[in-house]
């Protein structure tokens, strides 16, 4: 059981963070934040992939919780 937890957790990590940095390079137009140039551009992408990484583990640790939460909460009616 503990390999199955390890297993989804890790998977709604990569899930998570994957989404947040599809979202954040959709739906913000950087180039009003940040000038365009070359330097720039690296420094954005691997700022937005720390981003990502930093709001995708939040929000996947926020549903496990619930998660879990739920489940202990339907056992203990039980």
């Amino acid at each position: 059981m503990e390999i199955l937890n390890t297993t989804v957790s890790l998977f709604s990590h990569v899930i998570f963070i994957a989404m947040t940095n599809s979202l954040l390079r959709q739906l913000f137009d950087w180039s009003k934040w940040i000038k365009n140039t070359p330097d720039n551009i690296g420094r954005l992408k691997v700022f937005i992939l720390f981003l990502s990484i930093a709001i995708g583990y939040l929000v996947s640790n926020f549903i496990l919780e619930i998660v879990t939460l739920s489940q202990t909460l339907f056992f203990s009616f039980q």
